[in-house]
């Protein structure tokens, strides 16, 4: 049975939506899932609280004492908001011990499990949602 061409192209414009729904997310292949997490300390750059990702930069020593900026990806701000974090929780200047599951290559890149504060406070712990991340 034939479609008539009215219905047809309803039926493309509806597959094309969900194609490009389902392309937009990306996967985690460049990730280091071997070495499970690194903690890396420094100062905080920048914050970005927008879609499709909340990020934090941050600028940190290498063990050779030369600076290196990081650069953290969270979550959505919508599920960042879920999990306590605001647009405010962070601001440029202040010191954070960043935990990140790195990117592949040595690259200053990574998806951030947890941030604490010197004062030992704690700002977000997502370490128990590290096999998730990778599903």
């Amino acid at each position: 049975m034939l479609l008539p061409s009215g219905d047809l192209l309803l039926l493309e414009r509806k597959f094309s939506l969900l194609g490009g729904v389902l392309l937009a997310h990306h996967g985690r292949a460049g990730y280091d899932q071997k070495d499970s997490t690194k903690t890396v300390t420094g100062t905080v750059t920048e914050y970005n609280w927008k879609n499709p990702h909340v990020s934090i930069t941050w600028e940190a020593k290498d063990p050779s004492g030369k600076s290196v900026v990081w650069t953290g990806e969270f979550s959505s701000p919508t599920t960042m908001l879920s999990y306590g974090m605001s647009r405010a929780s962070f601001k440029a200047g202040e010191e954070v011990a960043v935990t990140v599951i790195a990117a592949k290559g040595g690259i200053p890149y990574g998806l951030v499990t947890k941030v604490t504060r010197p004062d030992g406070k704690v700002v977000i712990d997502l370490s128990d949602r590290l096999g998730v991340v990778f599903q």
